[in-house]
């Protein structure tokens, strides 16, 4: 039963918004840590069509052995004949949508713990579980995505910990080891046509050449020099490997070959790489079904016994992906062997991949090596089959033999599809053109090529270590290298260069340049310049959205070679700073500002120092170091006294006349000066005037308040004796 909740739902305890009883069809893909999405068709007459809308929940059994999980709905194809595709995600996909914040751990567990600790938005739902107990150091240096930490990126917690994982609801389960021993073994070898076999012997050794070797020079090696793998081989290949720091001593010949023989048993060696794919459906009715129907009990990441006869050997294969019928409840495939989806052994895969492209002219190459393949041959066996016996020709065959049974090289044509397989009539063919409309290939090379949706990986220019655009880099959002970036509109250029340009002068510098003109010029540089030294921008920086301009480097100068300059110099020892603002005159230069070490300085090179407001000279320290200050003189000193900003207001209960008359007043110089001053003493003034901290100063405005209070008690006092 398929259940539809809102995206909202987090519990799943009743039906949500209703069953689904009138899909048509509906199958959960899952991948050993790979995929896990859900495809259904869905008549737009059927119940509860209108609330199937993107981000919805769909609840469902993934497999016959675990309980219902949530996929989100990420995608709606438009109704063809009456029905529309919907495609979901395990709700595990929403970690994609939750930023971790910068930390490091020592364990696996550690790791798990400081997701959950660090992620953004703190109440997320998923918690996390492992029973790992694996040590190593995992960091986040940068805020990054919560699920491509998991794995599939460099430094992910996969990367460092190794495991399996089982997303579980709103639980993040990463296992030692998620499946266990199936007991089921598959005799390797069929042919099956709905058991397609995939095993690569390029790789396949069939012993190894151990050895030891010190810092002397001594070599250990173990009797007759290899060690063999089990099997019958009709070919030899030796592997050479190097056992030296598997031992903190010399060992013995020995003690080499128990080790040889464990390292060729663990590893395989000897076993071809081996990927089975098996279709149950149309296999229930076939006598070969009965050897392979135990893989409907298998479950993902099981394993799995598979015998190779030809070689006298068997080995264990994993179960890698499966797919779940839904309707059905019953698994429509399962896949045994390499995990081909795994994230990051894809994009590694992919790189080779383009690594391998032709240099030169590939396009040319490609009309050059067809013309040669389809010119420099016989042609083959063209045989007109009537594959159903009823005189009614149904395909064209063209073959290296006339006999289906013994070719190997077929291109076949019929109704369904042209394609060519290089195993024979049967297939697999890898190369096709299918009846609706796919076109399968290994390589393809073109002219020119168009097409409203070109879905890819990567982009990749023909020099090895050149441009590229990489669809899958930066967690499916993008990643594009290229040194210059061009558009053309109306007769004029806008260029943008990237990681190197050139001055008009020739020089060049590392950075990025936008130009705006037909010529070149005008626009923004921002150059990190080796050569220039009078516009070196040792950092970066940037020009942010709200229109601020924020400069990282150690050292900046702005027009040094005038009179008039600002200089920024910075220590990346000590990380203190220097700032300077210069003045031009008719000699040089003065200094007019600097801020540098524990001092801030004004400089006045001929005169005073001025602050001025609205043309009016307000304040100004002279050139005997004087203070003046015009308002003084005008307008006073405006000390707020507003009640509404003060607090615990009470009357001043003490004499104000006791606190003035003990303060005496006396007449001094300030140390160093003549000029005669006169006031009071710090340690004689009332206490509540006295400042805080070690400035001894008092407070004008207190004082004047004080003297305030001690004229009205005057008044009283006078009041008083004129009555008497």
């Amino acid at each position: 039963m398929i259940l539809l909740y809102p995206s909202t739902e987090t519990e799943f305890q009743n039906n949500g918004l209703g069953a689904l009883p009138d899909a048509i069809s509906c199958t959960v893909t899952e991948e050993r840590n790979g995929m896990y999405e859900l495809e259904m068709q869905y008549p737009v007459s059927g119940s509860h069509y209108g609330e199937i809308v993107n981000r919805a929940i769909l609840f469902c059994k993934p497999d016959p052995y675990r309980d219902p999980q949530p996929f989100r709905i990420y995608r709606i194809l438009k109704p063809i004949s009456g029905r529309v595709t919907v495609y979901a995600q395990h709700i595990s996909y929403d970690l994609s949508g939750v930023t971790v914040s910068p930390f490091s751990a020592g364990s696996c567990a550690g790791a798990l713990d400081g997701l959950k600790a660090n992620a953004v938005p703190a109440d997320m739902p998923f918690s996390f579980w492992t029973d790992k107990s694996t040590s190593g150091d995992f960091s986040v240096e940068a805020p990054s995505s919560l699920r491509s930490l998991l794995g599939g990126t460099e430094g992910s917690i996969l990367d460092v910990y190794g495991g399996e994982y089982e997303f579980d609801r709103w639980t993040v389960k990463l296992w030692n080891r998620r499946g266990k021993d199936s007991g089921v073994t598959i005799r390797y070898g069929k042919n099956l046509t709905d058991l397609q076999q995939d095993e690569n012997i390029s790789n396949v050794a069939t012993g190894i050449y151990p050895y030891w070797k010190g810092s002397d020079g001594t070599l250990v090696e173990v009797p007759g020099k290899v060690v063999n793998a089990p099997g019958t081989y009709d070919f030899t290949r030796i592997l050479p490997v190097d056992f030296t720091t598997d031992f903190q001593e010399q060992p013995t010949s020995e003690q080499l070959q128990e080790r040889a023989e464990t390292y060729v048993e663990s590893n395989n060696i000897g076993v071809p790489t081996v990927s089975l794919s098996v279709s149950f459906q149309p296999l229930e009715q076939t006598e070969e079904y009965k050897d392979i129907a135990l893989l409907e009990r298998v479950n993902l990441c099981d394993t799995v016994t598979v015998e190779y006869p030809a070689l006298g050997v068997s080995a264990t294969a994993k179960c890698v992906k499966t797919v779940y019928d839904v309707l059905k409840g019953r698994y429509t495939s399962v896949e045994l062997g390499e995990a081909r989806t795994n994230i990051a052994d894809t994009v590694a895969g992919q790189q080779q991949q383009i690594e391998k492209l032709p240099e030169s002219s590939a396009f040319q190459e490609a009309i050059s090596n067809a013309t040669g393949w389809i010119t420099g041959n016989r042609g083959g066996y063209v045989v007109i089959r009537d594959s159903n016996g009823d005189r009614q020709p149904d395909e064209i065959l063209i073959m290296d033999t006339p006999d289906i049974r013994t070719a190997q090289k077929v291109w076949r044509w019929n109704n369904g599809g042209l394609g060519y397989s290089s195993t024979g009539y049967n297939g697999s063919y890898t190369t096709a053109i299918t009846q609706d409309g796919a076109i399968v290939a290994s390589f393809m090379t073109a002219g020119i090529l168009n097409g409203n949706i070109i879905k890819t990986g990567r982009i990749q220019g023909q020099t090895a270590g050149g441009p590229y655009f990489d669809l899958l880099a930066n967690n499916g959002k993008g990643e594009l290298a290229a040194s210059i970036l061009r558009g053309v509109e109306d007769g004029s250029t806008t260029t943008a260069r990237i990681g190197l340009g050139t001055y008009t002068g020739g020089e060049t510098y590392e950075g990025m340049d936008v130009s705006t003109t037909s010529g070149g010029g005008g626009g923004v540089t921002l150059a990190v310049d080796r050569e220039r030294g009078d516009y070196t921008l040792s950092n970066d920086a940037q020009l942010s959205a709200g229109g601020n301009l924020i400069i990282r480097s150690q050292a900046i100068a702005s027009n040094p070679g005038g009179n008039n300059y600002v200089n920024l110099y910075g220590n990346s020892t000590s990380g203190e700073g220097t700032i300077e603002i210069w003045r031009g005159t008719s000699n040089g230069s003065d200094l007019v500002f600097e801020a540098a070490g524990s001092a801030t300085r004004l400089w006045s090179q001929t005169g005073k120092i001025e602050f001025i407001t609205n043309g009016y000279a307000r304040a100004s320290i002279e050139q005997d170091g004087s203070a003046r200050f015009g308002d003084l003189y005008t307008n006073g000193t405006l000390v707020t006294s507003d009640r509404g900003k003060k607090e615990n207001v009470r009357a001043v209960e003490a004499s104000a006349l006791d606190m003035v008359n003990v303060a005496k007043t006396y007449e001094y110089s300030l140390k160093g000066e003549a000029k005669k001053r006169v006031g009071i003493m710090y340690d004689e003034a009332p206490e509540c005037i006295r400042s805080d901290g070690d400035t001894k100063a008092v407070d004008l405005y207190g004082m004047i308040t004080l003297l305030w209070k001690a004229v009205q008690e005057l008044d009283t006092k006078i009041e008083r004796m004129i009555k008497k």
